[in-house]
């Protein structure tokens, strides 16, 4: 991974859904890591997958 990510939106979505569900692989843990340092309703929804709430 470069200084410049290329994810969108929907990409981190979709790694937030895969950690809620249990399903998600490394680079979906990986991504949604990521999104969960941020700020912002990502971030939130990020850190909500981590620990298996709705968000």
């Amino acid at each position: 991974m470069g200084f410049f990510d290329n994810r969108n939106d929907e990409d981190y979505r979709r790694a937030a859904n895969a950690v809620r569900s249990g399903s998600a692989n490394k680079e979906q843990r990986e991504l949604n890591d990521r999104a969960a340092r941020l700020t912002g309703s990502l971030g939130n929804n990020a850190r909500a997958a981590r620990e298996g709430r709705e968000y």
